[in-house]
C-alpha cells in the first residue's frame, strides 16, 4: 500500500513539474503598424445602398507583415482611412513588400464622399465616389 502511494505521489511531482517547466518564450512577438497606401482603384460612381469594392496597395516592411484592419476616421462625407498591418514572427527578412486588399464603401445617403487614404503621414491617396439616389 505505502508503495502505491509513494508512485502517485511521484507521479504528481512528476506531472505538475512538467507544467511548471512550460513557459511561453516560443510565442511569437505580434506588433502592429501603420502601412502607407500607394495606389486605389474601383468604381468612382455608386447608388444608395449599393456596395462597391475598392482595391487598395500598400507597403509592409517584409514578407511577415499582413493587414490587419482599416482604421477609420468620419468627418460629414469626408472619411480618413488609414491601414493597420500586423508583423508576426521573427524570420522575416527585411524585404519591403507590396500588397493588396479590399475596402468596402457603401452610403446610405446620396452625395459626394471623398475617401483620403494615408499616403504618408500628411499625404492621401483621395478617392471621390459620387452616390445618387436609387431609381
Amino acid at each position: 500500500m505505502k508503495n502505491l502511494k509513494l508512485k502517485v505521489v511521484a507521479l504528481v511531482l512528476f506531472v505538475s513539474a512538467g507544467f511548471v517547466s512550460c513557459d511561453n518564450d516560443d510565442t511569437p512577438s505580434v506588433e502592429t503598424k501603420t502601412a502607407f497606401v500607394s495606389a486605389v482603384t474601383g468604381a468612382t460612381t455608386s447608388t444608395v445602398n449599393q456596395e462597391i469594392t475598392l482595391e487598395v496597395t500598400y507597403a509592409v516592411e517584409n514578407n511577415c507583415g499582413v493587414f490587419n484592419k482599416f482604421i477609420e476616421t468620419t468627418a460629414g462625407n469626408t472619411k480618413t482611412i488609414e491601414v493597420q498591418t500586423k508583423y508576426e514572427g521573427s524570420n522575416c527578412g527585411t524585404t519591403a513588400a507590396t500588397k493588396k486588399t479590399s475596402y468596402k464603401f457603401k452610403a446610405t445617403a446620396a452625395g459626394t464622399y471623398i475617401l483620403k487614404f494615408k499616403k504618408t503621414a500628411t499625404e492621401f491617396v483621395t478617392q471621390t465616389i459620387v452616390v445618387s439616389s436609387a431609381s
